[in-house]
């Protein structure tokens, strides 16, 4: 994510650790160890007209016909818990909450009820709420399948990977006629396809006579691709147990000893390249230009989605032969290309892309950014493991071959060395952390070192500070200018242990991320205050550990 640079004067300040009950909630996860009831009987229930239309997304004939139903009956749960599931599909965050409230007020013991408060809580982002309500919904009814599926969704986001596929796979013997149950469900039990399998569809694409010159191109390459590569993409040529790179402060001229970037040098087919260290990131992406330069063919076309108002960023995925980072060697790695515009522009002229530290998921990440170092240590073994993982760069998305996500979800492990490590949520590479502002109840924040300055959510500002408007350029993401800019004074941050107070912290429309996610995203820790710390990174248990010493580092004016 990328925003414009304004001025922050900030105090970051040790603090105890605050968060213990959403780390012991997602330590113990929802539903706790209650038994799934095997006994349980499908929902053979056929949906009504107001279900199909909100499915179908005509909120307003949805909404007419559960008040309908409604009046009909007075104490119809499932008219009551669709008028709350209508508002919230319509983003009518404050409306859904409020309706929700008042109809369990009125039901206490309703676990359809407590399953659509559930459902707005976790949407507003207030996990700890919704995890409490629907424990309280799953206690009352154990054959609920829209419960379990909502529980699936909270235990996905918290790192709980196995306990939430149990969740789904009974959620699904009880709601088979659910369609985005069953979608989701037989997305999880899906193999991947094999390298053969992949050149099959590919040659048969290959054969379609309209395809143009470039679309032919693209195919060839990524069917010689899948024929030269070794197995395990990305593996490293030998084997490294840990490492230490430097980290590149980069800097204006107006404050060369301030920086406001961080780089890593990056060798790409033997060419040096500055990549910026960008949590908000996934994988490697670079320029056009250095894409040009280095000769890569796209192989396929997608869309990157990001801050902005402009739409997605056109990108095209290839393939480097050869990847050097201080002294890990990686061979045919995966890449992403952004087009022109989208990151020359937003980057300093001497970043050539982006680089997110899940590439280095294998690994326990440690961003130390006072001491200009980034270090990989090993992770610990789970209990059980027996053979060393094979570690590679993480520059793809491709599941574990010849396993789907079902057979390969494991739950988050804390080892007992990382007992007082911070658990977070994740969703693809964004980190995201509990975090307190001021007195308002705790939102979600985004960790984005990727972000020239933490910015906080129109509605999460509203709860905690003053709104202005400021001169400063228009406000840039990845996908261009964002319209809605204002400026919230003095907004304390706490999260994973720390506090720092921002005293004055652009404000922005974030509705397009929280939509995306699942879930409230009220703001983005940038920068400024991410440079002040240590920040250990386990991408595979979803954990984080943060440390800050206050004679190391730049600390701003006071």
């Amino acid at each position: 994510m990328r925003v414009a640079l304004f001025r922050v004067v900030s105090a970051l300040v040790l603090v105890p650790a605050v968060l213990s009950s959403a780390r012991d909630l997602a330590q113990s996860t929802p539903a706790g160890t209650a038994p799934l009831k095997s006994a349980c009987a499908a929902n053979s229930t056929e949906p009504t007209n107001a279900d199909d239309a909100l499915r179908l997304r005509e909120y307003a004939e949805a909404e007419r016909l559960y008040g309908e139903a409604l009046v009909a009956d007075r104490t119809s749960s499932a008219a009551m818990a669709g008028l709350v599931r209508t508002a919230l599909a319509e983003n009518k965050l404050t409306d859904a909450l409020s309706l929700a409230l008042k109809f369990v007020g009125s039901h206490a013991d309703d676990p359809n009820l407590l399953d659509a408060l559930g459902e707005v809580r976790f949407r507003r982002g207030e996990t700890d709420e919704a995890a409490k309500a629907f424990n309280q919904s799953m206690t009352l009814d154990h054959c609920n399948g829209i419960t379990f599926y909502d529980i699936y969704r909270y235990l996905n986001l918290s790192g709980m990977y196995a306990s939430a596929q149990r969740r789904l796979d009974f959620a699904h013997s009880l709601s088979p006629q659910n369609p985005e149950i069953t979608a989701r469900w037989q997305n999880s039990h899906a193999v991947p396809l094999t390298p053969d399998q992949r050149l099959a569809r590919l040659q048969q694409q290959l054969d379609n006579q309209t395809l143009t010159y470039p679309q032919k191109n693209g195919i060839e390459a990524a069917m010689k691709r899948i024929q030269s590569s070794e197995k395990g993409t990305c593996e490293l040529v030998a084997p490294v147990t840990e490492a230490k790179f430097p980290i590149i402060p980069i800097s204006t001229v107006a404050q060369p000893d301030v920086m406001y970037e961080a780089g890593l040098e990056v060798q790409i087919n033997g060419r040096r390249r500055r990549l910026e260290i960008d949590t908000g990131a996934s994988g490697l992406m670079l320029t056009s230009d250095v894409a040009k330069a280095a000769g890569l063919i796209p192989e396929l076309e997608t869309k990157t989605g990001g801050m902005g108002d402009e739409g997605l960023a056109s990108t095209f995925i290839t393939h480097v032969d050869d990847i050097k980072i201080g002294s890990m060697r990686f061979k045919n790695c995966r890449v992403q290309v952004l087009e022109p515009g989208k990151i020359a522009g937003r980057l300093p002229d001497e970043i050539d892309g982006l680089i997110g530290p899940d590439v280095f998921s294998d690994y326990v990440v440690t961003l130390d950014f006072p001491e200009r170092q980034m270090r990989l240590e090993p992770l610990p073994p789970r209990p059980g493991d027996s053979s060393p993982t094979v570690t590679s760069l993480a520059t793809s998305e491709d599941a574990q071959a010849g396993m789907s996500l079902a057979d390969s979800a494991r739950d988050r492990y804390i080892a007992p060395e990382m007992k007082d490590w911070t658990p977070v949520f994740r969703s693809e590479q964004s980190l995201i952390f509990p975090t307190y502002i001021g007195k308002a109840p705790v939102k979600l924040f985004i960790m984005d070192t990727g972000a020239s300055q933490s910015l906080i959510s129109l509605d999460a500002a509203r709860e905690v500070a003053q709104l202005s408007g400021f001169d400063a350029p228009t406000s840039r993401g990845m996908n261009g200018e964002v319209q809605k800019v204002l400026v919230a004074d003095k907004v304390t941050l706490g999260f994973a242990g720390v506090r720092q107070v921002v005293s004055q912290m652009t404000s922005e429309d974030t509705s397009s991320v929280s939509r995306s996610i699942g879930v409230d995203i009220s703001g983005f820790i940038g920068f400024p205050t991410l440079r002040e710390l240590v920040i250990s990174i386990d991408y595979r248990d979803n954990l984080v550990h943060v440390v800050y010493d206050p004679a190391k580092g730049y600390h701003g004016t006071k």
